[in-house]
């Protein structure tokens, strides 16, 4: 199991606020968190206001650009930035609200290797980090869409598989209105209420 913890400091439009959330997932009794992650699994958190639509993705690096080190060398620079472009650039095409809610994507915030502090042995400053091998990096990325229509009471669809062909599960969060849910999709087949 796998906790996120998850602070989604996005600006609404002034009406609204900014707006703070604090998901976990698979939490133990005892709140504690597991730092491993699960290859072919990513994490989807999303929040829905008014017209607005910000969406959080978690993966395992080695389903977005192939490997799960830090890029240092040329070609795995080239393999990591080519990864960041397509979820950039595919934004409108992974996330699916609504056609009729004409949800258009107004930017993304992509961190391309994120590792655990506890995970790379650096939890603390005494502690030296541990070698590349066996670290677990991850992306995460925040994504923006701002709609024409209120997004609530709509469904949201998935497409993540298709341009990411080795994440096959998604572990889906949603906070919209007074609506909590999670979801698990499977293969992109299914949806979220907002």
């Amino acid at each position: 199991m796998r906790r996120i913890n998850l602070i989604l400091r996005s600006f609404f439009p002034v009406s609204f606020g900014f707006v703070f959330l604090t998901i976990s997932m698979g939490a133990d009794a005892g709140g504690k968190a597991h730092a491993a992650h699960e290859h072919g699994v990513a994490a989807v958190n999303v929040v829905a206001e008014g017209t607005s639509l910000i969406i959080q993705l978690e993966a395992p690096a080695d389903g977005i650009y192939g490997f799960e080190h830090e890029a240092k060398s040329p070609a795995d620079i080239k393999r990591r930035d080519a990864g960041v472009d397509k979820l950039k650039s595919n934004a409108d095409k992974l996330f699916l609200p609504g056609a009729d809610l004409n949800c258009k994507s107004t930017g993304a915030d992509i961190k391309p290797f994120v590792v655990d502090a506890t995970e790379s042995g650096m939890a603390s400053p005494s502690v030296k980090k541990k070698s590349q091998k066996g670290i677990h990096g991850e992306v995460h990325a925040v994504f923006k869409f701002e709609c024409s229509k209120p997004v609530l009471g709509s469904k949201l669809k998935f497409a993540v598989g298709e341009y990411f062909k080795s994440i096959r599960t998604l572990k889906v969060q949603v906070l919209s209105g007074e609506l909590q849910e999670g979801s698990t999709i499977k293969n992109d087949k299914g949806s979220v209420n907002l």
